[in-house]
């Protein structure tokens, strides 16, 4: 799909997961779950699976301000970024893929592609945060 970023990190998982969370919470947003797959996969089929984790977050007051601009907007909150661990196989090492979904920017309201705009702009500097060694790839705005 031409909305969902991603990128790939040589780090290890906890660190990838750390970094993410990160960016999350420096941001301004609130973690509100978190699904861990890879986890419930491995525990139910008794075998051993990559790690794969997708985080909920969410900031109310960009949710009132979807809300305000397109109620229908809503269903794109909570945001959520995935981490899944890449085994290693005899072709390639293991990675760590980052990934959300941005929202779309070629809507009927140029109210709301700003809005995206914008949206996808933070979400991007998230992923490319914890996809990176560089602590100073995101700049933070307070």
């Amino acid at each position: 799909s031409n909305n969902l970023y991603k990128k790939f990190s040589e780090k290890n998982y906890a660190d990838t997961i750390q970094d993410i969370e990160f960016a999350i919470t420096e941001n301004n947003f609130r973690i509100i779950n978190r699904i861990n797959i890879g986890e419930a996969i491995q525990e139910r089929k008794e075998k051993i699976f990559p790690k794969n984790e997708i985080i909920l977050f969410c900031n109310l007051s960009i949710a009132e301000k979807m809300l305000d601009l397109e109620p229908d907007f809503i269903n794109f909150c909570p945001y959520k970024i995935t981490i899944a661990e890449i085994p290693e196989t005899s072709d390639s090492i293991g990675k760590i893929m980052i990934g959300t979904h941005l929202l779309p920017t070629e809507t009927k309201s140029p109210d709301i592609n700003v809005f995206s705009l914008n949206m996808n702009e933070i979400l991007r500097k998230m992923i490319e945060y914890a996809a990176s060694d560089d602590p100073f790839v995101m700049k933070f705005e307070k």
